[in-house]
C-alpha cells in the first residue's frame, strides 16, 4: 500500500511541476507578444532574409493594425518605409499641381500630350515609391501577405522603368512618330515579360535576390538601344539635348550603384549588426532610387524645355496620330 501511495504522490508531483512549466511557458509567450522588436534568431523561418541584420525586427503579427503601428516606433524597416513614403507624397503633390502651375504658364505651346507624358512619369514614380513603402510596412503581417506585397513592389519597379523609358522616348523622338511607337511597343513587351517573371513564385525566393537586381537593371538599360538609334540619326550633340543625356547618365549611375549595393548587401556584410537601424544596403538602395528618380525628372523637364524651344518640326507626336 505504501508503494502505491508513493507512486500516486510522484504522479501528482510530476503533474503539478509540468503544469507550472506550462504556465511559465504561457507567461513567456504573453511577454513575447508584448515585445515590439525581435532579433533575427527569434523570427519564423520565412521572415529570415538577411542574417547580417541582427536586431530591430517586427515579427509576424497577422494584423494590419499592428503593421501600421510599427510606423510609430523605430525598427529596421523604418528608414525603408519613410524614405519612399515621404518621396511618394512629394511626387503625388507634383502630380496634382506641377504641370498646371509650373509648366503650362512657362510654355503656352504645351500640348495635351506633354501634359500626359509628364504626369505619366510622375504617376509611375509615385506608384513605385508607394508600393515599396507599403511592402516594407505590411510584409510582417504574414508569409502570404509578404509574398503578395513583394510582387506589388516588383510591379511598381516595372511601372517606374516603363514610365521613365516612354517619357524620354517621347522627347527623344518628338518629331519622328515611327521611332517613338516602335520603341514604346518594345518597352511594353519587355515590361509584360518582366511582369510574368516577377509574378512567378520561383522568382520570389531568397536565392534569387542577385538575379532580381540583374533583371531590373537589364530592363532599365534596354533604353540604351533607342539612345544609340537617336545618336545615329541625329548625332550625339543633338541627342544630348533631346534626352538630357547628362542627367540620364547620373540616373543610371545611381540606379546601378543601388542595385549592386542591394544585391551584395554592402555594408552589413562587412560589419554584421552595425547597420541594423541605419545605413543598411536596402536603405542605401532606397535613397539612391529616390535620387535616381529625381535625376530622371530633371531630364524630362530639360527635354520638355528643349523641345518647346525648338518647335520648328511639322510632325510633332500627338496621341491622335
Amino acid at each position: 500500500m505504501s508503494s502505491i501511495t508513493a507512486v500516486k504522490q510522484r504522479r501528482v508531483t510530476t503533474s503539478t511541476s509540468s503544469g507550472k512549466k506550462d504556465n511559465d511557458k504561457g507567461k513567456l509567450n504573453t511577454a513575447d507578444k508584448d515585445k515590439l522588436l525581435y532579433d533575427y534568431n527569434e523570427l519564423p523561418e520565412w521572415q529570415k532574409d538577411n542574417d547580417k541584420i541582427i536586431t530591430g525586427y517586427v515579427r509576424e503579427n497577422n494584423s494590419f493594425v499592428n503593421c501600421l503601428k510599427s510606423l510609430t516606433y523605430l525598427n529596421n524597416e523604418s528608414v525603408n518605409i519613410y524614405t519612399h513614403l515621404c518621396s511618394a507624397m512629394v511626387y503625388f503633390v507634383l502630380l496634382l499641381f506641377f504641370t498646371d502651375l509650373m509648366l503650362i504658364p512657362s510654355f503656352p505651346s504645351t500640348t495635351m500630350t506633354d501634359y500626359i507624358i509628364i504626369n505619366f512619369y510622375l504617376l509611375g514614380a509615385f506608384m513605385c515609391l508607394m508600393c515599396s513603402s507599403c511592402f516594407h510596412c505590411f510584409k510582417q503581417h504574414s508569409e502570404a501577405h509578404s509574398d503578395i506585397w513583394s510582387k506589388v513592389d516588383y510591379m511598381g519597379i516595372i511601372g517606374l522603368i516603363s514610365c521613365s523609358v516612354i517619357s524620354l522616348l517621347y522627347y527623344g523622338f518628338f518629331d519622328h512618330v515611327f521611332y517613338f511607337k516602335l520603341f514604346a511597343v518594345i518597352t511594353v513587351v519587355l515590361a509584360t515579360c518582366c511582369s510574368v517573371c516577377v509574378l512567378s513564385e520561383k522568382f520570389n525566393t531568397k536565392n534569387m535576390r542577385p538575379l532580381r537586381a540583374t533583371f531590373f537593371i537589364g530592363f532599365a538599360f534596354s533604353s540604351i538601344i533607342p539612345i544609340l538609334t537617336g545618336t545615329l540619326k541625329f548625332g550625339l550633340s543633338e541627342v544630348v539635348h533631346r534626352v538630357q543625356l547628362r542627367f540620364v547618365g547620373w540616373e543610371a549611375l545611381f540606379y546601378l550603384s543601388g542595385a549592386v549595393i542591394y544585391g551584395y548587401r554592402i555594408p552589413e556584410t562587412i560589419a554584421p549588426g552595425k547597420f541594423d537601424f541605419f545605413g543598411s544596403s536596402h536603405q542605401i538602395f532606397h535613397v539612391l532610387v529616390v535620387i535616381g528618380s529625381l535625376c530622371h525628372l530633371r531630364a524630362v523637364m530639360g527635354s520638355y524645355m528643349f523641345m518647346h524651344s525648338h518647335l520648328n518640326a511639322p510632325n510633332l507626336i500627338t496621341f491622335k496620330v
